[in-house]
């Protein structure tokens, strides 16, 4: 957040494309750079107080990913496949967004079943 080459092309980018994401702590990067201003915006959840502190935007909690205007932004990783199918859906639409879910063989689980493999079909 220091590195003004890093923030200045931050800021250019954001002010020339159609989309702005960022994933995690990508949030503390928008809001140094200025793009995320005003806006509502998701990030790391352990870190939401300190986002919040900084003032100059409202982290929004509980919820996987925020779109504001054109900016999307996830709490994490896994959160940022899910933002990035919702982007896919909206620039693509839903069809082709649940097709890349397939491809891409992302079948979220709940956490209590995610590390239990299926049990393996046995013929009778």
């Amino acid at each position: 957040m220091r590195n003004l080459a890093i923030m200045e092309w931050i800021r250019s980018t954001a002010a020339s494309v159609e989309w702005v994401t960022s994933v995690c702590t990508g949030a503390f990067l928008m809001r140094a750079a200025g793009v995320s201003c005003g806006r509502r915006v998701a990030t790391e959840r352990a870190l939401e107080d300190e986002l919040e502190r900084l003032g100059d935007l409202t982290v929004v909690r509980d919820a996987r990913y925020v779109a504001d205007g054109n900016l999307v932004s996830s709490q994490g990783v896994s959160a940022g496949i899910d933002m990035a199918l919702w982007l896919v859906g909206r620039l693509h639409g839903r069809d082709h967004a649940r097709l890349v879910r397939r491809s891409i063989q992302y079948e979220p689980a709940p956490p209590y079943l995610a590390d239990e493999p299926e049990p393996a079909h046995v013929p009778a």
